[in-house]
């Protein structure tokens, strides 16, 4: 947005060019009448006060200064005062290469409060609000078009040999990572405005976390794991970002890029920019090691940022601190850095170990949870074969007190019962433990039902031996025996 001070001086910069005749205390001329009259303007419009009026609903008088008609405008009306006459000078034909020049510093001005000024070589020059969206210590993101923003330096930096370096730096350093899905895209870097375009975000991190109050597992997991899959390929590159933390990670649709590496380093070149020692984002996210010394920030230190986010995106907004990655995190931000992992592709490598044992024990207690209801399916049918492989099946049985696996046992093939059979016959007693007496009748049970519905096969012969040898220590299977030999 213009600002006040800025608009006055342009107010006084077009007065003292466009004024003629007098002194201070005599009558004014100004010619932008003779412009406007010298113009294709004059066509749409009757005069030159018809267009002040049709353009905006300003008067105009010739015999005062600019300053003095128009200083007490109200903010929302700047802009369109100053358009209406850069337009004028643009179209006229006399004093072409002045104008020219007029119109020139005025837009310079102009960009100091980041107006976009659009002034094709045919047509009106237009003024349109503040096209910043969001702004760094040194650059401003500005919209292009749809999807599409130019990364630039500040107005008051454009002259910053430095600063051109670095953005320059920073764009060579992404675009070597053009090729990962979960980095910020770049494109066309412009050597003349030390600026270049990238993909337009919907919101940063920070609001994202901030706007969705409940995220699910799967969605904290889905914006670490693009994090880590994006460092990872950076590190990988030999890149490292040492400036990483919520606000620059970006919302496109349902993925989130890593942008911002200005304060990136290519760890495979030696570079004449060098590092600033000043101090630099001391918030929660950066390796207490560079608060004081910047250079001192490396690859561990984004590991150190990593694990501030991690555990950052699954403990906010949750009343348990606890996650499955609390180790991970510990190990990132560990004071001793020789504990600290290499790189962020061995702290995607544990994310998915850790992954893979959750997945294990929830496929786990997804199939014991079926066999405590009878329920037979392939999942089930490989987590009893295995059990019976290891012979663990029969403490299994006692464990979680399956006296009806009968049941179970029923819907396998005859191969796999005998399979079955035969390994509780070696086992159970041992699984019966110190004591569980009461453990045998979980046995005489199963075989018990399971002789009741077999007829005369292997199978029933094993199970009629297991119950026979319970017999001998047990009363209630012993009782169970003889029914079957009613």
């Amino acid at each position: 947005m213009l600002k006040e001070k800025n608009y006055i001086k342009i107010l006084h910069f077009f007065d003292n060019a466009l004024t003629e005749g007098g002194n201070d205390s005599e009558r004014v001329y100004l010619t932008l009448d003779w412009h406007f009259n010298n113009s294709v303007l004059c066509i749409d419009h009757l005069n030159i006060y018809d267009f002040f009026d049709h353009n905006g609903d300003f008067s105009y008088s010739d015999n005062n200064s600019l300053v003095d008609q128009y200083s007490q405008l109200p903010s929302v009306k700047y802009m369109k005062l100053i358009e209406n006459i850069m337009n004028i000078l643009k179209h006229s034909t006399k004093n072409k290469e002045n104008n020219n020049n007029i119109i020139n510093v005025v837009i310079k001005v102009l960009k100091r409060d980041n107006v976009k000024v659009v002034n094709h070589e045919s047509g009106p020059i237009n003024l349109l609000h503040d096209d910043i969206l969001d702004s760094g210590s040194y650059c401003n993101i500005v919209r292009v078009s749809h999807g599409l923003v130019r990364k630039e330096l500040k107005f008051a930096y454009k002259d910053d040999v430095v600063l051109q370096k670095r953005i320059r730096y920073e764009f060579e350093n992404m675009q070597k990572l053009n090729g990962c899905p979960s980095i910020l895209s770049v494109y066309d870097f412009n050597v003349d405005t030390h600026s270049y375009l990238m993909e337009q975000c919907e919101k940063n991190l920070w609001k994202h976390l901030e706007d969705e109050m409940i995220l699910s597992f799967d969605e904290r997991l889905k914006i670490i794991m693009d994090v880590l899959t994006g460092m990872a390929y950076a590190h990988d590159n030999d890149i490292i970002h040492r400036d990483l933390h919520l606000g620059n990670i970006l919302k496109i649709g349902s993925d989130f890029l890593i942008a911002d590496f200005g304060l990136s380093k290519d760890l495979s070149l030696q570079r004449s920019l060098k590092s600033s020692v000043t101090p630099k984002n001391n918030h929660v996210f950066v390796d207490p090691v560079g608060i004081s010394d910047f250079t001192m920030l490396d690859q561990k230190s984004d590991v150190y940022s990593i694990g501030k986010i991690i555990d950052y995106v699954f403990t906010i907004n949750t009343p348990d601190p606890n996650h499955i990655f609390k180790t991970v995190v510990e190990r990132c931000i560990s004071r001793n850095r020789n504990l600290r992992y290499e790189a962020a592709q061995e702290i995607l490598i544990e994310v998915n170990s850790i992954l893979d044992e959750q997945n294990k024990a929830d496929a786990k207690q997804n199939s014991i949870n079926k066999i405590m209801e009878d329920q037979y399916d392939s999942q089930v049918h490989e987590f009893i074969v295995h059990l019976t492989e290891t012979d663990e099946l029969s403490k299994f049985i006692v464990k979680y007190d399956l006296s009806t696996f009968w049941n179970l046992l029923l819907k396998f093939e005859s191969s796999y019962q005998t399979l079955i059979l035969q390994s509780i016959y070696r086992s159970f007693s041992e699984a019966t433990g110190f004591g569980g007496w009461k453990n045998y009748d979980i046995f005489a049970e199963i075989t018990y039902n399971f002789c009741l519905q077999m007829e005369d096969s292997s199978t029933r012969k094993i199970a009629l031996n297991i119950l026979e040898e319970i017999s001998n220590i047990r009363f209630t299977a012993a009782k169970l025996l003889l029914k079957l030999h009613e």
